[in-house]
């Protein structure tokens, strides 16, 4: 018991040990096959979470000139720095906004941005701030999930907590699907000023051998505030057997197998 609480002590711990390597862990390699990231190239890893992409960039076995993680949450770059450090990973760690990047003009020749473009204040702004650091001839990559409808578990875990939690943690994971319609998403980036823009619509099969150790895990996370673990143990166990239930061919009495499908926008400065 006391080694849980302490893997769990903070959402950041449990967003790092359920859902980087279920989810996050997988697009991060998606969006650095993209780029293919070159020895010496100065490389951004915007709205870097727990660091995933950061790590994963040291692990193809690439040099980079310079690498640096930029993430507005002090309790996430915490978690990232920890294990960065574990793993022998020279990189810069910097608390930042995505709105306005303490980073000089023309800083890096690629970026890269998973899962967090939805939830940016003002998405324009970020991007040409992007804009801004990335050199001409640079290049970027992110990630922005497609809707609910295509989301099995996200629909799931929507309707789950919507029911037994209530709207606002609903309302906070259908957040997550804000962003999916690729005219919108073009435009942005146009306006950002970037150019060659590509996206195009992937889908990754996503697992879990446990289905219940994962939704215990992530139920309470993605961006709903933690709500779930406001809640006593009998509500927490209705709302991970509704979440359960809703995944119908998802899951299988034990293991969870789900599509996970956003868009990949890349684009050139």
């Amino acid at each position: 018991m006391q080694q849980e609480a302490k893997q769990f002590a903070s959402f950041a711990e449990r967003y790092e040990a359920t859902l980087v390597p279920v989810i996050f862990r997988p697009w991060a390699k998606e969006l650095i096959r993209r780029l293919n990231p070159k020895d010496g190239e100065n490389i951004l890893d915007l709205a870097c979470g727990t660091g995933v992409v950061t790590r994963e960039i040291m692990a193809s076995g690439i040099s980079p000139g310079s690498l640096t993680a930029l993430d507005h949450n002090a309790d996430m770059l915490v978690v990232a720095r920890e294990n960065g450090t574990l793993l022998g990973v020279e990189a810069e760690w910097v608390e930042g906004d995505a709105g306005a990047l303490p980073f000089p003009d023309d800083r890096f020749d690629l970026a890269f941005c998973q899962q967090a473009l939805q939830f940016f204040p003002d998405r324009l702004a970020a991007l040409r701030e992007l804009r801004r650091v990335l050199r001409p001839g640079g290049r970027t990559a992110f990630c922005v999930q497609r809707d609910l409808s295509c989301n099995p578990m996200l629909k799931a875990q929507a309707n789950a907590l919507e029911k037994h939690v209530g709207a606002d943690a609903g309302s906070a994971v259908r957040a997550i699907c804000s962003l999916y319609d690729v005219d919108q998403i073009r435009q942005l980036f146009t306006d950002a000023g970037f150019n060659n823009i590509e996206i195009e619509s992937v889908s990754l099969e996503l697992s879990h051998p446990d289905g219940r150790a994962f939704a215990a895990g992530a139920m309470g996370g993605m961006h709903s505030g933690d709500k779930l673990s406001a809640t006593d143990q009998s509500k927490r166990q209705q709302c991970i057997d509704e979440f359960l239930s809703g995944l119908d061919d998802c899951y299988d009495g034990t293991a969870i197998r789900f599509p996970h499908v956003s868009h990949v926008i890349t684009g050139h400065t």
